[in-house]
């Protein structure tokens, strides 16, 4: 195995290095965006590894799952992450079709398992699984039944005639949620005698960890146009209150965001529509990104109890030749879910619009946090070059969207699980609210493809090979 160096940040180290001898431990550390902390699960993983007692082979042997909410997070971010540092045939064997790597260094040997927890089938076959370790990446989202059920799979590998687990547990890393979730009160007031929790400081504070491998200015650029809710939460670590019967869009101020006068529409530029589609509401909403960089939203079309082809041929095309009949470009950006094809005739929502108008390729997953992402990217910040929000709406035209923003489109606290997760209320605006948000997604996505890759003396970011030398494995 090639020589893997990795310098932890001090909170991470000591959360690596934690553990119960021949007993079941919890370790649990929670910190900003950029801190370290899915690599520190990593590492602590070969530690724990390292620290298993021989076999009658002389190898020590074990074997951990590593598990993620959905299998898109799972694959882009978890697994990416692992594989930076255990590379294929360097750190070990990378089996694709059974998302396991074969961990190999010294007398170590270690099979780590990639779970995600998307469906019933999923879950079941996690907890049937016989391991040393339980890793969770995120783990506030995460239900307490099932982080309880994996307490009872550690420590069965390897079996007692190979001589046992010497050191079981679980051990997880995540931001902050908000004091809804049920991991808060177990963390700061219930932590039993067998569990330590660590916490980060804030990546904006001069103890901020892990900054030297990062960009430089890394938190100062990513709080730019986020909200204050945001900034607390994945930079300043602090769990956030609760979020029930809060409005979605908190960053909306009608003073800044409702036009004063009549947009113009610029039949040269782009029109997009954001789609949220079902047979129970179906909604379209209107906008395009100006040579100022503001997103103006000209309009809305809202349907209940319409298919994707009524949806399109008696309303939506309609609309558009009414409204902008000069409009050269429409491109429609639909919520994710619409790409799913129907049990019916095997057609998706996309197969049915795209017949008339071009349809990007979507994000790889739905996650609302993205889409509130670019929703305060366009009401948190001003254009420069017209002085005004970089959001405008035509309220006048937009009827249902603005009593959504203006609070219609509220959250409230899932009963369905442990997790206690805020998610979004059914109101009669969710659907015009989504259609919105996937609108602003759309051109979210077009500005940071432009920071990051068309601005001026921009310099890409490549990771340093090492991090100095503390942790060693051969």
């Amino acid at each position: 195995m090639a020589q893997i160096t990795y310098t932890p940040p001090p909170t991470v180290d000591d959360f690596i290095q934690h553990y119960i001898p021949g007993k079941l431990f919890y370790n649990w550390i929670v910190g900003p965006v950029g801190s370290g902390k899915t690599t520190g699960l990593f590492f602590k993983l070969a530690y724990m590894a390292k620290l298993q007692a021989p076999g009658p082979d002389g190898m020590r042997r074990t074997r951990a799952v590593i598990v993620r909410n959905t299998l898109p997070q799972l694959r882009d971010t978890t697994i990416t992450s692992w594989n930076y540092w255990f590379k294929d045939g360097e750190s070990g064997t990378w089996r694709a079709s059974e998302n396991k790597f074969m961990l190999r260094f010294d007398d170590v040997e270690c099979e780590v398992l990639f779970r995600p927890l998307d469906t019933a089938d999923d879950v079941a076959r996690v907890l049937s699984l016989e391991v040393t370790f339980a890793i969770i990446d995120e783990f506030v989202q995460i239900p307490r039944a099932i982080v309880d059920a994996l307490s009872a799979r550690v420590g069965r590998y390897p079996s007692k005639k190979d001589g046992g687990a010497t050191n079981f547990g679980i051990f997880g890393s995540s931001n902050p949620d908000t004091e809804d979730n049920w991991y808060y009160d177990y963390l700061h007031h219930n932590l039993p005698d067998n569990a330590k929790f660590f916490v980060q400081p804030s990546g904006l504070s001069p103890e901020a960890e892990n900054t030297e491998n990062l960009p430089p200015g890394y938190y100062e650029s990513a709080i730019q146009g986020k909200s204050d809710e945001w900034i607390k939460q994945y930079c300043e670590c602090v769990w956030g209150f609760t979020a029930n019967g809060k409005p979605v869009a908190a960053s909306f101020k009608p003073e800044w965001h409702v036009a004063k006068k009549q947009i113009l529409f610029n039949p040269h530029l782009p029109l997009v529509f954001g789609l949220d589609p079902g047979y129970s509401g179906m909604a379209a909403v209107f906008g395009q990104q100006d040579l100022d960089g503001r997103l103006l939203v000209f309009g809305e079309v809202t349907g209940e109890n319409y298919s994707a082809q009524r949806f399109m041929e008696e309303l939506l095309t309609p609309y558009i030749r009414r409204k902008f009949p000069e409009a050269y470009e429409v491109y429609c950006a639909p919520d994710p879910a619409a790409f799913n094809r129907a049990q019916t005739d095997e057609r998706s929502v996309v197969d049915i619009i795209k017949k008339r108008y071009p349809v990007p390729k979507p994000d790889s997953d739905n996650r609302m946090a993205l889409r509130m992402s670019a929703m305060d990217f366009f009401m948190t910040d001003l254009s420069p070059k017209a002085g005004t929000s970089k959001l405008l709406i035509d309220d006048k035209a937009c009827p249902n969207l603005m009593r959504g923003l203006r609070g219609g489109w509220r959250w409230e606290v899932s009963k369905k699980s442990d997790t206690m997760k805020p998610v979004v209320a059914d109101t009669p605006y969710t659907h015009v609210c989504d259609a919105f948000a996937y609108l602003a997604r759309y051109f979210h996505k077009q500005s940071e493809r432009e920071m990051r890759y068309g601005a001026v003396g921009a310099r890409k970011f490549t990771p340093p090979r090492s991090f100095g030398s503390s942790y060693h494995f051969r």
